[in-house]
């Protein structure tokens, strides 16, 4: 039995002195405004009070505290307190390497200049874990820097081919459905977190095709055409679901998270995206579909969330000038109509700068624009059309030839088509085409 404890507490020891040998000290910033105390006991002195979001060096954690140095201070606070959180540091001299282990004899990943800026998460024995673009590794300690150098205009690495970094911070918006927030900017690193259609992103920097970006508490990287400097968020709609309870999902996706509001509950519809309505409720944000939306306490069905009637009369809206770039975002769904034959088929926008580019939603929609269309079906002739979005109809032109990319693939038409409003212009020519605008005044007429 002696033996048997013997054993025991030599386990206990190595396992204590490997825990010792190999302790990570990391940066975190302060959740909440927080006490640090001299000893690890809300009962001893207090050293000093930071705010919350303040930078920490936490050395140790141990029973619920933890051990941290804050403006050459060292102390303790409560561990559910601090979070750890990425730091910006710099390389202090050229030639500075990322190991891919914290061991020089290890595999070199690439060498930095003075100046560059990198994150650093945690420091093991003479090393620091740091971030660069798609590196991570191990750099020396002695060869980092927390203060940006006078000279910080060297970026660039030595010996791979020097990608263009810009670090202007701007305020984006995220424009697919939802993103990941990766460690690294690469994909098979580390997911941080993900941020849904709509949400608005801090990005610090721009290499190649990757943005590290700040969301809430939450910093990473993730693919730059993800995200668009507009504002989606152009409704401002109250609205009811229409039946006595509805789902509401973290992202617009019926795989993601649901919960569950009922009737009479009022949702703020702030932007739509494909078939689905972005709502906030309670403080909360979400997605409904649009279909199960209505602008009527009580469950009236109002036609897909729509909070205007049908006008009868076309409407002028001027490309640059008007609102429609707004109504008309890259992912909606509206409907045409075509003037001549009165038949409709809706269509989703893939893009365009200079006027809409769309395709048929389905391949039921790429074969109701073929009958509408007749014999100018794959040509570039001009048809006068309606194009109704919430309710309002506005006169526009479209030609009938599939050209370019496509993001649909079941539909049945390979490319997309183009929409031309008033004063809209050719991506080639970037000019006013006269055609295309004679066909919006015969659909401003024929209404």
């Amino acid at each position: 039995m002696k033996l048997k404890r013997l054993v025991a507490l030599t386990l206990v020891l190595l396992l204590a002195c490997c825990d010792a040998a190999f302790a990570k000290d990391y940066y975190a910033k302060a959740k909440k405004d927080t006490v640090i105390y001299k000893k690890a006991s809300s009962s001893s002195d207090k050293i000093t009070t930071v705010e919350s979001g303040s930078w920490l060096f936490v050395t140790e954690t141990e029973d619920g505290w933890a051990k941290v140095k804050y403006n050459g201070k060292t102390g303790y606070t409560s561990s559910s307190h601090v979070k750890k959180t990425a730091k910006a540091v710099y390389v202090k001299s050229d030639s500075a390497v990322i190991y891919k282990e914290a061991d020089s004899s290890s595999k070199k990943l690439v060498t930095l200049s003075e100046g560059t800026k990198m994150d650093a998460y945690y420091i093991t024995g003479s090393y620091t874990n740091v971030v660069y673009g798609k590196y991570e590794g191990f750099m020396r300690t002695s060869s980092i820097t927390l203060t940006k150098p006078s000279d910080s205009d060297k970026n660039s690495e030595k010996t791979t081919t020097t990608k263009t970094s810009t670090s202007t911070k701007k305020t984006m918006y995220v424009q697919s459905a939802s993103v990941s927030l990766y460690r690294r900017a690469d994909s098979s690193s580390t997911k941080q977190g993900t941020v849904v259609y709509g949400c608005k992103v801090t990005v610090t920097e721009t290499s190649g095709s990757w943005s590290k970006c700040t969301y809430g508490s939450v910093t990473g990287y993730c693919k730059t055409s993800s995200l668009t400097s507009s504002n989606p968020n152009t409704l401002n709609n109250t609205v009811y679901v229409k039946d006595k309870s509805v789902k509401i999902y973290a992202s617009p996706s019926t795989s993601a998270k649901t919960t569950t509001v009922s009737t009479s509950t009022a949702l703020k519809q702030t932007a739509k995206y494909d078939r689905w309505s972005r709502v906030t409720y309670n403080g909360n944000v979400g997605f409904v579909k649009t279909s199960e939306l209505t602008s009527k306490k009580g469950g009236d069905s109002t036609k897909d969330g729509d909070t205007k009637k049908d006008s009868k009369k076309a409407v002028s809206a001027d490309w640059f000038k008007s609102n429609i770039q707004s109504k008309f975002y890259k992912g909606r769904v509206v409907t045409v109509t075509d003037v001549s034959t009165k038949i409709s088929f809706k269509v989703k926008r893939k893009g365009g700068q200079y006027h809409a580019d769309v395709e048929p939603y389905s391949s039921s929609d790429t074969a109701a624009m073929k009958k509408a269309c007749g014999s100018d079906f794959m040509t570039w002739h001009r048809r006068a059309i309606w194009v109704t979005i919430d309710g309002t109809k506005y006169a526009a032109s479209m030609n009938c030839m599939a050209h370019g990319e496509c993001n649909i693939k079941d539909n049945h038409f390979d490319g997309h088509f183009c929409i031309h409003f008033t004063n809209s212009k050719t991506h080639c020519s970037d000019k006013v085409d006269s055609a295309h605008q004679a066909a919006i005044k015969r659909a401003l007429s024929a209404s």
